[in-house]
């Protein structure tokens, strides 16, 4: 399957509603913890504990992500979009497959945007930026791992992701079942 390639990385999706896709820096941490803990409240309710999604914390994420920036990692990148009043509303990081036991060589390790940014092209925008970076890199195969009941799940199927393998994992007292979902090709 192929994934296709970014237009550009500042998009118009609606008259009214623009976005600007850029590299992330150390300073954007507060704003991508904090997109990254309410995306988890919208997007996991119904599927983790109301119970777990009520104890996170932007200042736990705060503490993860200057972890992820401070560590160096072989071709990782992350972006962060903004609306059109220079917001963070999104995010997304990808790089090296963190795993030898499936034929991947690339893995887009999260994305996540604010609910009311979701289904307007922001996802796909975030997503073509690091597909674009892989494939600048060499990366030629790409994998992502979703929650079997996450339904966005329907987004990387419809930009061509096939399932090839599943795993289940613990999440506070919740044990979900992941779903390993793959590109043969980066186009």
């Amino acid at each position: 399957m192929a994934i296709i390639k970014c237009i550009h990385s500042i998009c118009a999706i609606r008259k009214e509603d623009h976005m600007r896709i850029r590299l992330a820096t150390i300073d954007d941490v507060p704003d991508i913890a904090h997109v990254h803990v309410e995306s988890w409240k919208s997007t996991y309710k119904g599927i983790i504990s109301d119970d777990y999604l009520s104890k996170l914390s932007i200042e736990s994420r705060i503490k993860n992500w200057l972890w992820v920036f401070n560590r160096s990692n072989p071709d990782e990148v992350i972006y962060v979009i903004e609306n059109d009043e220079g917001t963070i509303v999104g995010f997304a990081n990808g790089g090296k497959c963190r795993s030898e036991q499936y034929d991947y060589d690339g893995e887009l390790y999260s994305i996540y945007l604010l609910e009311e940014y979701q289904g307007l092209g922001f996802g796909k925008a975030l997503f073509s930026a690091v597909v674009d970076h892989l494939r600048i890199h060499n990366y030629q195969t790409l994998m992502v791992w979703v929650l079997e009941k996450n339904s966005a799940i329907n987004f990387y199927y419809r930009l061509g992701a096939k399932a090839f393998t599943k795993k289940d994992i613990q999440i506070g007292n919740d044990t979900v079942t992941e779903l390993g979902l793959g590109w043969d090709e980066l186009l």
